[in-house]
């Protein structure tokens, strides 16, 4: 397990260095500039899905592979009557790097998630047992009191993870408050019922 979270969390790490130089190397007009920069967030948020798939394969110890239907719904999720690239614009518009870089990893996490999940769906789907998922914090002084409370909890794959707040998802990310998915940094972990 510690590769799983392992590869995650380096893979996040990166995600600033490479928002960064996306903004700053995308030129042209603003069009031309915000579309390279969704272009470039949109290979992040493909190996954000498959780093969740391969992971959600080492935890069940079965070969999974990447559904593109179940992908493109992760990727191209409306949130608040935005897509993506809209939440993108707003940040190049605004001049905001730090919003954008914010935005990337946000998305990048909760789209790693969602494979994750997708994975367990896809093991019990083709004939596996059923699939527990646990909540983990990072277990760090940054972690959030509604994300501690969750910290260790186990609950059957298709259920929800409820905060103490009310709020509630199936995964890390997946929050119906804002303030509860951004800046997240939890994942879940999937085990085979026994």
């Amino acid at each position: 397990m510690d590769e799983v979270i392992s590869s995650y969390l380096t893979a996040l790490d990166e995600l600033n260095v490479l928002t960064s130089t996306s903004y700053q190397m995308a030129g042209g007009d603003y069009s031309a500039r915000v579309n390279q920069i969704v272009d470039d967030v949109l290979s992040f948020l493909i190996n954000a899905y498959a780093l969740g798939i391969r992971n959600a394969g080492i935890m069940l110890d079965h070969e999974l592979s990447v559904n593109v239907d179940k992908m493109q719904d992760a990727i191209f999720m409306v949130i608040e009557g935005k897509t993506f690239a809209d939440r993108v614009a707003d940040h190049v518009g605004g001049n905001d790097l730090g919003g954008l870089k914010n935005l990337v990893e946000s998305e990048y996490h909760r789209v790693y998630n969602a494979a994750v999940y997708d994975g367990g769906r896809d093991y019990i789907d083709n004939g596996g047992f059923g699939v527990n998922k646990n909540w983990i914090t990072v277990r760090d002084d940054k972690v959030r009191e509604t994300h501690s409370y969750l910290e260790g909890q186990s609950v059957p794959l298709g259920e929800l993870f409820f905060t103490w707040d009310g709020d509630y998802a199936m995964y890390p990310g997946g929050f119906t408050k804002a303030e509860n998915n951004c800046g997240c940094r939890c994942v879940v972990k999937l085990e085979v019922e026994v």
